[in-house]
């Protein structure tokens, strides 16, 4: 008779030998087989280990292996439940979460990249994220990742005040109180927005800025330095503030986007609203149920230069669908923005400076003709007016063939009755003539225009992205250290009271 110890065997002759089975049995069951052997032990005969020894180790193996899937069935349930609560909260970030993120080390508490991977499941985000046109949280990777040419005005502000101005506290000082509109001074604190003084600066704009300004500080994710600096609400920028634009000698601005994206409720209402309701109708017309005419309605009061050698030059023209709007006047009243999709080609002339209208034609697949542009936007460097260019998203009518200056249109300066010469438009017949007959040349620009700019650099999450780019840029020139004096106020507070003693 042989008897059996942990993982051996004694033989007849009294030598201890190993046991391949019961070791075999003991791998595969661990410590629990070592010890029902201990505790079963005894004597056996070959033909008991051999025999019904094996029937008593397949039925503990199905037993463990039932018991091991059963583990990893609810391990799963459980597994999913916790991933669909986490993705469930993206982009929520509780004050704690925020707080704790930002005041601890890496090793002592996740940073907010990490805090939004573990809570999205997402990775790999500079080349694997799925692309949310309305998502106003985006990191600065995500931002860099999805809109890599917005930042080209950033860079050259940056570059001027890094190679030819000094920006430290009495240059601010003097951009804040030069004389030329200073509508709002801002202090970015700990991703706080503090409002020290603001004016209004016709309609709604200073306060549409602020608060589009106050949605990209306060929904950041992410540590945005202190700053201070000034904004000029009116058509046109001066020295050293954030602009709605500026002319090309004017290096000295630092560009910010149009406060229409936050809304104009005296002429569209919220961007997000109309960008719906330009891609209903947009959809319901389809390119080819737009009309081929040439479409604008605007007012003569406002960069009349430009507006009155447009309609003089298309006059007699089949494809002529341009008024003039006169407030007040039933009869010669706006349409609304949505109905401007119904038309294929939309003619731009600039205002005092830009016209607020360009960025919402641009939610809509339509071709927008226009002279070469005076006054630069944030974004104005991403218009591709070449012809012929697969990614043409813009058409300029081509500068005359000669320089005159005795050729063109006589107009009004700007509300006066000073009268010069007009030709920015001379070309715009043969533009026209061109677009009409190659239907396909039209529809992809037209198309390109969608991709560009509706889907892509006009979609709200461009503006906050755009934002805190600047911040970070502005940081960098800035050569003071920002503190709270108690002369500013929080906005949430502002919304509320206004500025107190203002």
């Amino acid at each position: 008779m042989s008897q059996r110890r942990y993982g051996k065997i004694i033989n007849q002759n009294g030598e201890e030998v190993d046991d391949p089975e019961q070791a075999e049995l003991m791998e595969e069951m661990g410590h629990l087989s070592g010890s029902n052997g201990r505790a079963n032990g005894g004597h056996t005969d070959a033909s008991k280990r051999f025999g019904s020894g094996g029937g008593r180790r397949d039925s503990t193996r199905s037993i463990i292996a039932s018991r091991i899937a059963l583990v990893a069935i609810w391990l799963f349930i459980i597994a999913s439940i916790v991933f669909a609560l986490m993705t469930g909260t993206r982009g929520i970030d509780t004050v704690s979460r925020i707080s704790s993120a930002w005041g601890l080390s890496k090793e002592q508490q996740l940073t907010a990249d990490e805090l939004w991977l573990q809570g999205s499941g997402r990775k790999d985000l500079n080349f694997n994220t799925t692309f949310n046109p309305d998502d106003l949280t985006m990191t600065k990777d995500e931002c860099d990742a999805f809109f890599p040419k917005l930042y080209d005005e950033i860079e050259r502000s940056r570059k001027y005040y890094t190679e030819k101005e000094v920006w430290d506290k009495a240059y601010l000082e003097s951009t804040c109180d030069d004389g030329w509109w200073p509508h709002a001074r801002f202090v970015i604190y700990n991703n706080r927005l503090y409002i020290k003084y603001l004016k209004n600066a016709g309609f709604t704009r200073t306060e549409a800025a602020a608060a589009l300004l106050h949605q990209a500080v306060s929904l950041s994710r992410e540590k945005l330095p202190n700053v201070e600096f000034c904004v000029g609400m009116h058509d046109w920028g001066s020295k050293g503030k954030f602009s709605l634009d500026r002319r090309p000698e004017q290096e000295d601005l630092w560009l910010m986007p149009d406060y229409g994206y936050w809304s104009w409720p005296e002429h569209v209402g919220m961007y997000n609203e109309m960008r719906e309701k330009l891609a209903k109708v947009d959809n319901e017309v389809g390119w080819k149920g737009k009309k081929n005419l040439l479409f604008w309605r605007g007012s003569m009061k406002v960069g009349t230069s430009d507006r009155e050698g447009l309609m003089e030059t298309a006059k007699g023209y089949p494809w002529n669908e341009m008024k003039e709007i006169v407030w007040g006047d039933p009869t010669k009243g706006p349409i609304s923005m949505e109905d401007h999709c119904r038309y294929k080609f939309h003619a731009y002339p600039e205002g005092n400076t830009y016209s607020g209208r360009v960025r919402y034609l641009q939610n809509c697949a339509v071709v927008i003709v226009t002279h070469e542009q005076r006054w630069i936007q944030h974004y104005t460097h991403l218009w591709n007016g070449e012809w012929g260019h697969p990614d043409q998203n813009i058409v300029y009518v081509p500068k005359p063939l000669d320089d005159d200056p005795e050729k063109g249109i006589l107009v009004h300066v700007q509300e006066s009755d000073q009268m010069v010469r007009n030709r920015a438009w001379e070309r715009l017949p043969e533009v026209m003539d061109k677009l009409l007959k190659d239907d396909a040349m039209a529809q992809r620009i037209a198309n390109n225009v969608l991709k560009t700019f509706r889907d892509r650099y006009v979609t709200p999450a461009t503006a906050p992205c755009y934002w805190r780019e600047a911040i970070r840029a502005y940081a960098t020139v800035q050569k003071y250290e920002v503190q709270l004096d108690g002369t500013e106020t929080t906005y949430e507070n502002f919304l509320l009271h206004g500025i107190p003693n203002a």
